[in-house]
C-alpha cells in the first residue's frame, strides 16, 4: 500500500511537470511573444519607427516655427501667416479665394 502511493504521487509529479513543461514550451513557441510571432513583431516594429521618423520630422518643423514666433526675432511673414490663418485678419488688398473641398472629385 505505501508503495503504491509512493509510485502515485511519482507518477502525479512527473505528470505535473511534463504537463508544465509542455505550457512552457507550447507558449515559447506558438504564444503572443515566441518564435512564431517573431516576424511580425518586427513588421511592427519597422511600422513604428517609420511612425517616430514622421513624428519627428514634424516635431523639427514646428520647432522651427516656433523660433521664427520667438520674442527677439519674429519674422514678419511668419506673423502674417499666423494672423491670417488663426485670427481671421486680412489686409483690404488681399484676395480671399474660396474652395468648396467636398465637392473636389479626386
Amino acid at each position: 500500500m505505501y508503495i503504491m502511493k509512493k509510485s502515485l504521487t511519482f507518477v502525479g509529479s512527473l505528470f505535473l511537470l511534463g504537463t508544465m513543461a509542455s505550457f512552457f514550451v507550447f507558449h515559447t513557441i506558438a504564444g503572443d511573444r515566441g518564435i512564431l510571432a517573431q516576424p511580425e513583431l518586427e513588421r511592427k516594429i519597422l511600422i513604428a519607427e517609420e511612425q517616430l521618423a514622421l513624428l519627428e520630422k514634424h516635431q523639427s518643423h514646428l520647432h522651427h516655427r516656433i523660433s521664427l514666433m520667438q520674442n527677439d526675432a519674429i519674422d514678419a511673414d511668419m506673423l502674417a501667416e499666423t494672423a491670417r490663418a488663426e485670427l481671421g485678419l486680412y489686409s483690404p488688398n488681399d484676395v480671399i479665394v474660396s474652395i468648396d473641398m467636398s465637392e473636389l472629385k479626386f
